[in-house]
């Protein structure tokens, strides 16, 4: 049987773990029950592992005691309650101003990267692709930013200056600003392994 709940004090019991029984749990050792009620004051480890609905029937539950012990534990519920509300709304404007940095980021991205497709565009007049590159089905778009291998292979020399000195707008600039500028230069013919002498036998 699995755990699936706390208790009061804290452990993760079963649903047949019955209160008011010895604790079984290694630190207790069946020296100390599972509580069936809570205290009028309540320990810190309680007070902060008890669920909202537990809180709120233990307010109603203190509220109809006229003692001072009772005034104590109505100004705790509530301090803890104010606590957990002030904690749920930090974590939304955390997650806010996460979403937003990262819209923000988005769009900044996006705007540099049309602004150097528009440059690469206006300096090659729009040839970036080869005659090879387009015959074997490259777009603009690998060009811009896919692998390096292919902007070797199938970049026209017009695009292979201008972005020489101007960073091509891949996933590595746009996000981390890394530099992409590379002196880029035709592939050079790979050379031919010499081939080894032939051994010519001796005439018989």
């Amino acid at each position: 049987m699995p755990y699936n709940r706390r208790d009061l004090i804290g452990h993760w019991v079963t649903k047949e773990q019955r209160p008011q029984r010895p604790c079984t749990h290694a630190c207790c050792r069946g020296y100390r029950v599972h509580p069936r009620n809570m205290p009028v004051i309540l320990a810190s480890p309680t007070l902060r592992h008890a669920t909202d609905e537990d809180l709120r029937q233990h307010f109603y539950a203190v509220s109809a005691q006229d003692t001072p012990q009772a005034r104590r534990a109505e100004a705790q519920i509530v301090h803890e309650m104010e606590r957990r509300d002030q904690a749920e709304e930090n974590a939304r404007r955390r997650r806010e101003a996460i979403s937003a940095r990262r819209a923000a980021d988005r769009m900044s991205r996006e705007a540099e990267s049309q602004r150097i497709r528009l440059a690469a565009e206006e300096r090659t007049q729009g040839y970036l692709v080869t005659a090879e590159g387009r015959a074997r089905g490259i777009s603009d778009e690998e060009i811009l930013t896919g692998r390096e291998a292919v902007f070797i292979r199938y970049a026209t020399p017009e695009a292979k200056e201008h972005f020489a000195t101007n960073p091509r707008p891949t996933p590595g600039y746009l996000r981390y600003g890394r530099d992409t500028r590379v002196l880029y230069s035709d592939r050079p013919t790979r050379p031919r392994r010499p081939r080894p002498p032939t051994r010519v036998g001796r005439a018989a």
